[in-house]
């Protein structure tokens, strides 16, 4: 197996021969050193500006406090520079000799003239800390002498989790501050795998990317990964060309590969890969992207590199429907806040005409609707003749969403008459319209989207998207127990039953049972947050009374329908739901929507104490948008969370939030486009626990499954079967193959498997992991919720929580071995997977705080009734929680003790607030204790409790040292003066990690 030096070696090699450019400098060595080199680099590109007079160190000081920033973010902010091109400004220390501006990075001049290109190794990082070990990066490649891209690399023995752990914990050393600050792009790879990630404070792994070719074949070995992005010119592009601002989180983020093809597909049909010599006639296209890959990201890039064709004046980004006006531009304007192409909204008609005639280089983001209505008012309106002139003259390339819905046929050829320059249009979309799925035939009018667009400059399938972890598969259920199909069944026979009461409660039954594992309730206690759902239905009347029904639920008064007590345990107010859909003026049914919408908005205004009305319903809709989404952060919370959101066809196209792990559908099925579409707001990467994109069908179980079998044959090139998850049966084969593995563990004899050979440890492992991944996949289908683990398979908690225990004791024994300079790779087990399934059972506190606080008497109430099972019931849940969480348990007994004495005293004061204010005053007791039992500063030991990590040695506690090192033997020693400076040191450094997790981790844990 290779050395991880032979691997860096490799790397350099490749990087410093042929096309790639780079230049080795082995002789840095150190920050310092990397200092010096930028400066010499600046000074050598602006030798004219400088006027032969060298910079000063002070001078030098001041350029060095505006390359360093607090994050790589504020570092790629300054990184966007001004026209491409970075620069510092600088008042010379010889005032005679003025403000200058330095260039500092050229990104208009890529792969040449004033830009160089250097890679180092093995650099010694500053030590931030006296705590901090001596650190050195593997590989770092900078250009004009800042450290934009960094490679850190592992053996096959490590592999990359371990390489990305480690830049993860060099970031929180503050390793890559000061000049290493400038980064934008990490590298993992173990020589055959890689990958790469943005700069950020905090990575996620789920971003971990992975590189595809133009034709979406993985490119995965380092050295070809190297060719293909670490190369000159494609590594500076990725830096300066396939990089966004995210304004309002305020993360980096570089495109997927496959976005990046897109681009220099559309680039090349619009101006040829000359740049210097560019096509004569530019072509128009589309891009095949599946759904949920990120298109809109990519078409913001795309509008943006259009305005850089000379030719063009202006590039629309065309799009349908005004909500999804707004939500495009807000996502256009927090890319563009750092950029330098501003994107500009359109009020109305005569705006929008004169931005598309103003003499700057925009992008214009406007709907189709407003477009056309363009055209006829200005056309009609005699006093704006020469505007009208002025904008027929006008040279724009349309880059349109979901291309197939927003612009028909008529409606493009009607734009393109009105242009005296045939616009170019460059279209997106995830379900292109082919010939098995044709328009009608209409005279001349384009039939598919290649007819209308031209052809598909690049394809990007769900496929595709699976199998880079882009995206999710589907897990689809065809609920035969809701459809009622026979033989001597007509079709209209089945649609009156499907629209009768008994059918709908039914339906309501079952998504609320299936929301458990649907919804991910059941991993709540574990991650600290549930899934939302969509529901659509076949009309708005039939979305009224489904409403009416999970109303019912919702307030207790539906008799055949019941929240599980294991739902209630974990959200008390389960279900939360709301209703939207569009409502019209002037049609028969238009009143009694308008009166059904009311209701609901009144019900949603108590649930959230907002404030929503009639007249302002496209703020309703936008809120409940928000509130399904979770994206932002005031709807994180869970008193602020919807659960379920009923739709009739809204949010089905354009509607993107990860957090969204599940459709239900209680219609006929729809077209094949129009399912793909639907199936695809449940499939985003989201966590670890969400597996698929979770749909629920409860209407035509057949033809439902015959559908979609057809639409997936057509959008992923005969690959439905990789895009579907296994059926229930095939995942339950599985399970009971792993878990007649793991049995013979539960009523072992002789050797205990922790004092087995390692051999047989190993295997243990395996089996245990593989015991764990099926275990976790079953629980996510609905026929789990009728099983009992315990009788079906033997699984008692008991047995699993030993199991686990003994699993993590033997990982732990194994350890060691890991770490001995054996490169040899074990493929028994795998050292960094992460369990799925485990998840101790234990009561959050927060759910027994809600039950008290609804125990409490409110402001209006007359008179205080309360019943004994309600009593009982949170003295169980307090006594239940003392079992695995004693200290907060006992605090939550006397307030509940206080309270159930004097209920009235507490009368509307919340219960979270005097609980936590408890927790509060006990914790600083108990560090105010152990300082003074120690004779400690009190600021010190706070500061390393409050930053303390039970997953760390002590010596890599963060303040430790300091807190030690700060004095209060002396005053220890006046008290035990047979204790000396050492022995006082080392019991502080043991003491301290009993009191975190004894005193302390208790109270932090909810």
């Amino acid at each position: 197996m290779e050395l991880e030096s032979t691997i860096e070696n490799k790397l350099i090699s490749q990087l410093i021969h042929g096309k790639s450019q780079w230049t080795y400098r082995q002789d840095l060595k150190n920050e310092q050193d990397l200092w010096n080199n930028f400066f010499d680099i600046l000074e050598m590109h602006n030798k004219s500006v400088l006027n032969d007079v060298p910079l000063t160190d002070n001078e030098k000081e001041v350029i060095r406090t505006k390359v360093v920033h607090s994050t790589f973010y504020k570092g790629a902010e300054w990184l966007v520079g001004a026209n491409h091109q970075v620069r510092v400004q600088l008042q010379r220390d010889d005032t005679k000799l003025g403000i200058i501006d330095l260039l500092v990075l050229d990104n208009t001049n890529i792969s040449g003239g004033s830009s160089v290109y250097e890679v180092v190794n093995q650099i010694q990082y500053h030590k931030r800390t006296k705590m901090n070990r001596n650190r050195r990066g593997d590989v770092t490649l900078m250009i004009n002498g800042l450290p934009l891209i960094h490679i850190e690399l592992k053996n096959k023995a490590h592999g990359t989790k371990e390489a990305f752990n480690q830049i993860q914990k060099y970031i929180d050393e503050q390793v890559f501050n000061g000049i290493y600050s400038t980064i934008q792009m990490f590298v993992v790879s173990d020589g055959t795998y890689t990958q790469y990630i943005a700069a950020g404070e905090e990575l996620r792994e789920k971003f971990l990317t992975n590189w595809v070719d133009e034709n979406n074949k993985p490119v995965q070995s380092l050295i070809p990964f190297a060719r293909e992005v670490l190369s000159i010119p494609a590594a500076h592009n990725m830096i300066a060309d396939y990089e966004v601002l995210d304004n309002e989180q305020k993360n980096i983020i570089l495109l997927r590969p496959y976005q990046i093809h897109a681009i220099e597909a559309i680039k090349e049909a619009a101006w040829g890969s000359d740049d210097e010599h560019p096509k004569e006639e530019p072509t128009s296209g589309f891009i095949w992207h599946t759904t949920g890959s990120g298109k809109t990201l990519t078409s913001y890039k795309v509008a943006h590199n259009l305005l850089r064709i000379p030719s063009l004046e202006k590039t629309v980004f065309l799009i349908d429907r005004k909500d999804l006006d707004t939500q495009t531009t807000q996502a256009f304007q927090t890319y563009a806040e750092n950029d330098s192409v501003d994107v500009e909204e359109t009020e109305n008609s005569y705006v929008l005409a004169r931005k598309l005639t103003s003499p700057d280089k925009k992008v214009v983001v406007t709907t189709r609707q407003k477009m056309q209505a363009l055209f006829k008012r200005i056309e009609e309106d005699q006093t704006q003749k020469r505007l009208y002139q002025k904008l027929r003259q006008v040279k724009l390339a349309f880059v349109v969403d979901e291309c197939h819905r927003a612009v028909s046929p008529d409606q493009k050829n009607e734009l393109d008459s009105f242009f005296k320059y045939k616009p170019l249009w460059y279209g997106f979309t995830g379900t292109p319209i082919f010939a098995e799925n044709a328009r009608e035939e209409k005279g001349s009018n384009a039939r598919t989207t290649e007819q209308q667009y031209g052809p598909c400059l690049h394809k990007y399938t769900i496929k595709d998207a699976i199998r880079d972890n882009a995206v999710l598969g589907f897990n689809v259920e065809e609920e035969k127990n809701y459809s009622t199909e026979t033989d001597d069944k007509d079709h209209d026979e089945l649609v009156k039953e499907y629209l009768s009461v008994s059918h709908m409660k039914a339906v309501v039954k079952e998504i609320i049972k299936t929301s458990y594992s649907k919804l991910g309730i059941y991993n709540k206690g574990r991650r600290g947050y549930t899934y939302s759902a969509l529901f659509t239905t076949s009309s708005i009347k039939q979305a009224q009374k489904y409403y009416k029904i999970f109303r019912q639920v919702m307030q207790g008064t539906e008799p055949d329908i019941n929240v599980d007590e294991r739902i209630k345990e974990v959200l008390p107010d389960f279900p939360k739901v709301a209703i939207t859909y569009s409502v019209a003026e002037n049609t028969d049914e238009a009143e009694a929507n308008q009166n059904e919408m009311k209701e609901s908005l009144d019900d949603y205004n108590k649930m959230f104490n907002t404030n929503f009305s009639m007249a302002n319903l496209g703020a309703y809709n936008n809120d409940v948008n928000n509130r399904l989404a979770r994206k932002k952060k005031q709807f994180k919370p869970r008193d602020q969370q919807l659960d379920i959101v009923i739709v009739v066809d809204r949010l089905l196209t354009g509607f993107d939030a990860p957090v969204l792990s599940t459709l239900y559908i209680d219609r006929a099925p729809m077209p094949y486009k129009d399912l793909i579409q639907a199936f695809s707001r449940t499939n985003r990467i989201f966590d670890a626990d969400k597996k698929y994109g979770q749909i629920v069908t409860f209407q035509f179980a057949e033809k439902y499954k015959e559908d979609i079998d057809s639409a997936l044959r057509l959008y992923t090139g005969g690959g439905e079967k990789e895009v579907l998850a296994p059926t229930w049966k095939q995942s339950f084969v599985k399970f009971k193959n792993a878990e007649a593995k793991i049995i013979k563990y539960k009523n072992g004899t002789g050797q205990p498997i922790t004092e087995a050979s390692d051999e047989d440890k190993k295997c243990f492992l395996k089996e245990y992991q593989d015991f764990d991944k099926n275990y976790a996949a079953i629980q996510t289908y609905r026929e789990y919720d009728d099983i009992n683990p315990e009788d079906e398979f033997g699984l008692n908690d008991s047995f699993i929580e030993d199991l686990h225990a003994t699993y993590e004791v033997i990982r732990d024994q194994l350890k060691p071995e890991r770490n001995n300079g054996d490169d040899s790779v074990d493929d028994q087990f795998d050292p960094n997977y992460e369990l799925e399934s485990w998840n101790q059972q234990t009561i959050n506190y927060a759910y027994i705080v809600q039950l008290i606080q609804a125990y409490l008497p409110s402001e209006d109430e007359q008179e205080f009734k309360r019943t004994e099972k309600e009593v009982k019931e949170i003295d169980d849940y307090i006594a239940k929680l003392g079992e695995t969480n004693p200290t907060v348990a006992k605090l939550l007994s006397n307030l509940w003790n206080n309270i159930k004495n004097d209920p009235h005293k507490y009368k509307d004061q919340q219960v979270n607030e005097l609980l936590q204010s408890m927790i509060d005053n006990t914790k600083n007791s108990e560090i105010d204790d152990f300082a003074e039992k120690y004779c400690l500063k009190l600021d010190d030991l706070k500061f390393v409790i409050r930053n303390y990590d039970p997953e760390k040695e002590d010596r890599e506690q963060a303040g430790l040292n300091d807190l030690i090192n700060s004095g209060g033997f002396e005053e220890y020693h006046k008290q035990h003066s047979d204790t000396t400076r050492l022995h006082w040191r080392k019991v502080v450094r043991d003491t301290i990690k009993d009191f975190y997790k004894n005193h302390i981790a208790e109270l932090s844990e909810e």
